[in-house]
């Protein structure tokens, strides 16, 4: 049997643990300190090395003139809205937050409290802003341009792969619908544009993406073309080595693609986008309303190749290409 002693030492212990999970932000406030709020969908996003040495390099320290509390869902979309209500009833000064569900999340759960994002292809069609220029809202930041950008990553491959007819467009199955959506719809556009059949494939984890590439392959697929989203690009290394063993050409947006073996990549910078949104947080809380700061868009693409990839592949990439290329990987 459980002591009476042994339950109030329990209780004890859980209202300390319950301290010291939300005691930083109650003392911050009382102390005058502004609180940056984080959400996160992992819980590696919480420090995200380019936005935390922004706010380092515009003076910001964790604990002497500001406090940064983040909440982060465990990789879990179901687990988001919680999050964010836990971060919303802390009442930062302003909130963080990278990509399109925890964007989401926080706008369902509050429209008052200014929020920074780099998030979404198109950031008003996606509903958080007005218009680029003037956002209208509690929400600004930068937009990552993917949705105008997957276009140009299949032309990039149609130019490498004359007579292409058949692309695989690989996506994650948790990805919320509206993104996918807007991703397929363009891409979707492009595609019949450049003349080939694009084919939406998805996978929900690293076993799962072994057995769609199966299904890609058996599909006769040319190429695959993949979402330029959070949970597709995880899985880079590994899909490095299933377009090897498939010989299947892959256009991916992050630059991290080739390096790990990878065939190519265009888009941006994200570690830049990153960085940028902590002069946000610094012109927020510095009085400036989310309403009037524009949504950036990425001012530098960068295309990169991997060339020893692409002659295990049996690929001759044109030398038109190779000058286009901002890095060649031998």
């Amino acid at each position: 049997m459980i002591s009476i002693c042994h339950h109030r030492k329990l209780a004890a212990t859980l209202l300390a643990a319950c301290a010291m999970h939300y005691a930083p932000a109650a003392l911050a406030m009382q102390d005058g300190k502004p609180v940056i709020g984080f959400l996160a969908f992992e819980a590696g996003g919480c420090r995200h090395p380019a936005f935390h040495r922004g706010l380092a390099e515009l003076g910001y320290v964790d604990g002497q003139n500001m406090v940064f509390v983040c909440r982060h869902a465990g990789g879990r979309y179901d687990q988001l809205d919680a999050m964010a209500a836990e971060l919303v009833a802390l009442k930062p000064e302003v909130i963080v937050l990278f990509g399109h569900g925890p964007a989401k999340a926080a706008q369902r759960l509050t429209r008052t409290i200014p929020t920074v994002i780099s998030a979404s292809g198109e950031p008003v069609a996606m509903g958080f802003a007005q218009s680029l220029a003037r956002p209208g809202g509690n929400i600004t930041g930068v937009s990552y341009f993917n949705t105008e950008l997957n276009g140009k990553r299949l032309e990039l491959l149609s130019n490498l792969l004359p007579g292409l007819r058949r692309v695989a467009m690989l996506t994650h199955a948790e990805v919320p619908e509206d993104l996918t959506a807007a991703y397929q719809r363009d891409s979707e556009a492009a595609a019949k544009v450049l003349g080939f059949q694009l084919m939406m494939f998805t996978f929900k984890g690293t076993e799962d993406l072994d057995r769609t590439f199966e299904q890609i392959a058996a599909w006769r697929a040319q190429a695959v073309f993949v979402s330029p989203l959070r949970e597709v690009t995880a899985e880079t290394k590994r899909m490095a080595d299933l377009s090897l063993r498939h010989r299947l050409p892959v256009m991916h947006s992050r630059m991290g693609f080739p390096r790990a073996g990878g065939l190519m990549s265009y888009g941006p910078d994200y570690d830049v986008l990153y960085h940028r949104t902590a002069s946000y947080v610094d012109r927020i809380l510095k009085g400036a309303k989310p309403a009037d700061l524009p949504v950036e868009q990425p001012a530098r693409f960068e295309f990169h190749i991997n060339l020893t990839t692409a002659r295990a592949l049996g690929l001759t990439v044109p030398e038109s290409l190779l000058l286009r290329a901002d890095k060649v990987i031998e």
